[in-house]
């Protein structure tokens, strides 16, 4: 056991809030392509098809390529310059977009924004569980999740307001912008502010001490990875297939909600934006403080499965309201039940993390957290918008088609989810079981 303090706490939350910002941008330039897909579409001639690969495959491609060596980077190495280094290339590649003029350019552009975007997950997740101790960790993950409502809040509003300001700021700069459409302008101004905050990181980021089992084989091998894996398979694929089915349907309706409103509501862009912004940014806020809070009484009253159980009332959220909000007869009944479900938008995210660290000894912990950010990008981030394009195209083809496309998403993922966390409950209990006979600070 390490007698090494831990470091000071205002830094340590110093660090988490530049973290969840990290996060809270990616999700900015990950999701803005939602508010944008008619003019897309109209000038690249594209499919709802393509439009969902772009928002999905595109992202998830090199996501899934680069995640777990970048978790070996992580285990073995600094993992702050991974983290800030990451956050810069995916902004540059958000720019990137912005310059996109065919279906190709904006596939690449996706890509190495993808690629970028590997590098938070597990190196954020190993930060943060070597900078506090277990019973404060998983209201330091809740923070870090709440990045992802601010990202979705901030991608809607900013969105909202790069529409409507877009064509001024062009006016404005004619012989700089006079060459792209709206939809370019949109995304140079989403991008610019990660390279700012990643020059910040680079700056200020502190490189915590490793505490627990951090013994690393000099030869690089993934040995003891797939031995992990198999010791504690029933425990991680009750986690990682519960959190796929939450991303897979996030994603989704990040990539297509906005879609339903414009086609099924006729509601304008820039006011769905705001309605989104306005009702779900506060939501998801309080859907981080909340898991942390109630993960950190399950884990006082000696409860061994509240990460799973934290979960599972997501996914059942999802498969209930989640239904429902896709199906509604007007917008007003639609926001309602998005609200519901904006309660639990974050609850996944930060029980995996708290769920994945406590039962992972330190020098596993970028491999096991990458192995899980590569399954989650390859089958949830991957499979749910270019479902719900596919879905769209050739099933529910009328316009309003894209609502039962997105709620069979919703019901089909939340059931599984639910089905499967259940089933891996008492491999988890077992799993922090044997996490804690180790007998070592983690």
């Amino acid at each position: 056991m390490t007698a090494a303090p831990w470091p000071r706490p205002s830094y340590a939350w110093y660090v988490v809030a530049l973290l969840m910002l990290a996060y809270a941008f990616g999700v900015v330039d990950r999701i803005v392509m939602g508010l944008l897909v008619k003019p897309i579409k109209a000038e690249l001639s594209l499919t709802d098809t393509e439009i969902g690969n772009i928002q999905g495959l595109a992202f998830a491609l090199f996501n899934c390529l680069f995640t777990l060596p970048l978790g070996l980077l992580i285990d073995r190495w600094k993992r702050s310059p991974v983290v800030w280094s990451g956050l810069a290339l995916w902004s540059l590649a958000t720019v990137a977009c912005g310059l996109a003029r065919s279906f190709g350019g904006l596939f690449a552009a996706r890509v190495v924004m993808g690629a970028g975007e590997a590098t938070t997950t597990p190196g954020s997740a190993s930060l943060i569980a070597d900078y506090f101790p277990p019973l404060v960790r998983p209201r330091a993950y809740g923070v870090l999740a709440m990045g992802g409502s601010l990202g979705i809040g901030i991608a809607y509003l900013l969105g909202s307001i790069a529409i409507g300001s877009a064509t001024d700021l062009q006016r404005s700069l004619p012989q700089l912008l006079g060459g792209y459409s709206q939809w370019h302008i949109v995304f140079f101004m989403v991008g610019v502010p990660g390279v700012v905050l990643a020059a910040v990181m680079a700056l200020t980021l502190r490189e915590p001490l490793r505490r627990g089992a951090v013994t690393v084989p000099e030869r690089i091998s993934l040995g003891p990875l797939w031995r992990e894996l198999l010791t504690n398979r029933t425990a991680l694929t009750a986690v990682m297939v519960g959190t796929i089915m939450n991303v897979m349907i996030v994603n989704a309706q990040l990539a297509w909600f906005p879609t339903l409103f414009e086609r099924v509501y006729h509601w304008a862009p820039a006011r769905t934006a705001t309605a989104l912004a306005v009702l779900g940014l506060p939501l998801g806020v309080l859907s981080a403080v909340t898991a942390g809070w109630a993960m950190s009484t399950f884990a006082k009253w000696g409860r061994r499965d509240g990460p799973l159980l934290i979960m599972m009332l997501q996914c059942g959220s999802w498969a209930l309201f989640g239904t429902l909000k896709c199906l509604a007869p007007t917008p007003t009944v639609s926001l309602g039940l998005h609200m519901l479900t904006s309660l639990t938008a974050t609850w996944a995210l930060t029980a995996a993390f708290t769920a994945l660290n406590e039962v992972t000894p330190n020098q596993l912990r970028g491999q096991i957290v990458a192995v899980y950010s590569l399954l989650t990008a390859l089958v949830g981030i991957a499979l749910g918008p270019g479902l719900v394009g596919v879905l769209s195209d050739h099933v529910f083809t009328s316009p309003g088609g894209i609502a039962p496309s997105l709620a069979v998403i919703n019901f089909t993922g939340g059931t599984i989810g639910v089905a499967t966390l259940l089933l891996g409950r008492r491999g988890f209990e077992l799993a922090v079981a044997r996490a804690r006979s180790w007998g070592e600070v983690v």
